[in-house]
């Protein structure tokens, strides 16, 4: 006598089953979002095509959902929000800088 049918064609079973497969769903896409999403640079300077007549270039920027960062394939170390700040030795000429996330 006990169904768990409260109205004809409502099983409370089947209810609870999707819910649980729509909420872990859910659950997965929200924890892989910053995958989904994939690193953002934002260069705060220089700006792009700078010219200067100084030896030392100080790049400023910020990244998110990163694992690692390079600045010319060295290591760049970010602070807890995503923010850094590192230095360039420029040679004569032109020079060009390389970021990866």
């Amino acid at each position: 006598m006990n169904n768990y049918k409260f109205e004809k064609g409502f099983n409370i079973r089947r209810f609870i089953i999707i819910f649980s497969v729509i909420l872990l769903l859910s659950y997965g896409v929200f924890n892989a979002r910053n995958l989904i999403i994939g690193p953002m640079i934002e260069i705060y300077s220089p700006s792009q095509n700078t010219e200067t007549k100084e030896n030392l270039l100080t790049i400023k920027g910020r990244a998110k959902n990163i694992a690692f960062l390079s600045l010319n394939s060295k290591p760049i170390f970010v602070d807890m929000e995503g923010l850094f700040e590192e230095k360039l030795l420029l040679s004569p000429g032109s020079n060009i800088i390389e970021i990866r996330a």
